[in-house]
């Protein structure tokens, strides 16, 4: 395949989406007041609205620098992948993701460094929602926002590189953004493994999908262990 030409975008306008995101969780944060206990924040509304709204305004702001870049789909990797392909490699990004983080884990301690421990379910209708809410921004807003603008827009600004160091300046972002020390090896291994995905299929559908089902079955698991 011929390589993929790189997205003329300056580095300083592919960084606000970032920008804007984290000026959009500030505000939000202090106008909706979510709890700052992080055993109580998944079974808060207030915290799922943040999540929820703060990852609208990235994809908002990556689509919108994509489409003056030029063909939206096409400067983010939008591009149809086979079913059965974007599955495959969606495992396959599981498995790897998974195994980094079993990996890193007993020396960096990134997973509990991200402070993800909620409490035990405390019940009722209204915590049932919120959960839901928080599930809908962990499971589907962050891994599509996510992958459309580090394996989309950063990446395809990374490849005037070439495709190594698209990955690696992608992942390298996608690690540093979490604001998390302790936490940027694996996150940034993870921003490896689907960098690769994006890389290998042209495509971040197989990313998203990995993502997807990394952190829903990260915050099942954590939910139903609490």
């Amino acid at each position: 395949m011929p390589p993929e030409p790189p997205v003329r975008v300056p580095w300083a306008v592919v960084a606000m989406p970032l920008v804007l995101q984290y000026a959009a969780t500030i505000l939000l944060s202090v106008v909706l007041q979510p709890p700052s206990d992080t055993a109580q924040q998944v079974y808060s509304i207030r915290f799922g609205l943040v999540l929820l709204f703060s990852y609208a305004v990235l994809v908002g702001a990556t689509v919108v620098i994509a489409d003056r870049a030029g063909d939206a789909r096409q400067v983010l990797a939008l591009r149809p992948v086979a079913p059965l392909r974007a599955i495959a490699f969606a495992l396959l990004g599981l498995v790897l993701a998974f195994l980094a983080a079993r990996l890193l884990e007993p020396v960096f301690h990134g997973i509990r460094a991200q402070g993800f421990e909620p409490g035990a379910f405390p019940g009722g209708t209204g915590h049932a929602v919120a959960l839901a809410v928080v599930a809908v921004g962990f499971a589907v807003a962050a891994p599509v926002g996510e992958e459309l603008y580090f394996r989309g827009l950063v990446f395809g600004r990374g490849t005037a590189y070439g495709p190594v160091a698209a990955v690696a300046i992608q992942a390298v972002v996608f690690g540093a953004a979490h604001l998390t020390l302790d936490a940027f090896p694996v996150l940034t291994l993870y921003g490896v493994v689907f960098g690769l995905l994006r890389l290998w299929t042209r495509s971040i559908i197989p990313g998203a999908l990995a993502h997807g089902l990394n952190n829903g079955l990260a915050l099942a698991f954590a939910v139903a262990a609490a």
